[in-house]
């Protein structure tokens, strides 16, 4: 058995455990929750909707081992010109090689969390002075009018404001080494089949919806005696620049 098999299976079993797949999301070491938060960003785009404070977060469904089919479009044309004009256009799905991608669990949940509203509106338009404008020579005049838009300021962060849910799926993939441009090329295969097969809301009333699907890895964890440099802190930063979210786990 490889190292990244009895990886993978060793996670399988302990997120059998629900309290197990809690703590992944809500870290005991991660009291602001930041890892929550940055799945939650990584869908929802924080356009108008500042997340200031994360409740809880339910797991609602839990799969190990989902398959996802990739696709792609080949598009055709055909044409005649004899003895009439006449032209045809088609587009066919067939599957992608590799056929299938994988991935190691697979959760829906329901994040609760206060936000605040950064939304600015317009308040009010001015007109200023009408101006007579230079006509250089021209037998006519033309006047110029400035106009001021006011916006309000976004209303204050309100602690005492009730939470809203945000529905939120993670798709977790393991990684038994620190192969990190083969887990950012799997995490991006991975990704690109769940947002064909699930097409996302194009907007929700916070700002955009980026992605179908957040997406968190998991890793072996770094000891204090691997002699590599590379820090979990250093992996999370790399991960970050493509949206996705790291996470470490001390193998068994």
């Amino acid at each position: 058995m490889s190292v990244t098999t009895r990886f993978t299976d060793d996670l399988m079993l302990r997120y059998l455990l629900p309290e197990n797949v809690t703590e992944l999301l809500l870290p005991a070491g991660d009291p602001e929750h930041k890892r929550v938060r940055a799945l939650l960003t990584s869908v929802y785009e924080p356009k108008l909707l500042d997340v200031r404070k994360v409740e809880s977060v339910k797991v609602v469904h839990r799969e190990f081992q989902t398959s996802v089919q990739e696709w792609t479009a080949v598009h055709a044309s055909w044409d005649k010109s004899v003895p009439t004009t006449e032209q045809a256009r088609a587009t066919v799905h067939v599957p992608a090689t590799p056929a299938y991608q994988w991935i190691d669990m697979s959760l829906e949940t329901l994040v609760v969390a206060k936000a605040a509203d950064t939304a600015r509106v317009l308040a009010s338009v001015d007109a200023g002075e009408w101006t007579a404008a230079d006509g250089h020579g021209v037998q006519r005049e033309r006047f110029d009018r400035a106009y001021s838009l006011n916006y309000t300021e976004p209303s204050h962060f309100d602690p005492s404001a009730p939470a809203r849910g945000f529905p939120l799926r993670v798709s977790v993939l393991f990684f038994g080494g620190l192969d990190l441009a083969d887990a950012m090329r799997r995490l991006s295969r991975a990704r690109r089949a769940v947002d064909a097969a699930s097409p996302q809301p194009e907007a929700y009333d916070g700002g955009a919806i980026l992605a179908s699907s957040a997406w968190l890895a998991v890793f072996p964890a770094i000891t204090p005696d691997n002699t590599s440099t590379t820090t979990e802190h250093m992996v999370g930063d790399l991960l970050a620049t493509q949206g996705f979210v790291a996470a470490f786990e001390a193998a068994t």
